[in-house]
């Protein structure tokens, strides 16, 4: 039951700006989400070169997206965020989608 509660907490929090901008940004995008990116990355890299259907590995590394927008949105939704963090918010996102 637990669970059922955290997970809209979760992306409500975030959504709705119930995060500190300066938290969101550097712990929820930049750390987080480069390491979720990383393992999707390296997972679909691995199964590349596995020789496993293009479409599945390209459709493994492009799942995120929407978790990334999602990301990229809540920082410029937030209220406390500054130009900083919604310049570095929509770099963050380029490097993702070329890498």
């Amino acid at each position: 039951m637990a669970l059922k509660r955290s997970f809209p907490t979760y992306f409500s929090a975030r959504w709705n700006g119930h995060r500190p901008a300066r938290s969101l940004f550097w712990w929820d995008l930049t750390i987080v989400g480069t390491l979720v990116n990383g393992v999707m990355g390296l997972i679909s890299l691995i199964l590349l070169a596995k020789g496993v259907d293009g479409s599945v590995w390209l459709a493994l590394h492009l799942l995120l997206i929407p978790y990334n927008l999602f990301l990229v949105f809540s920082v410029h939704r937030n209220t406390g965020s500054n130009l900083i963090h919604r310049g570095g918010s929509i770099a963050w996102f380029g490097c993702t989608l070329l890498g």
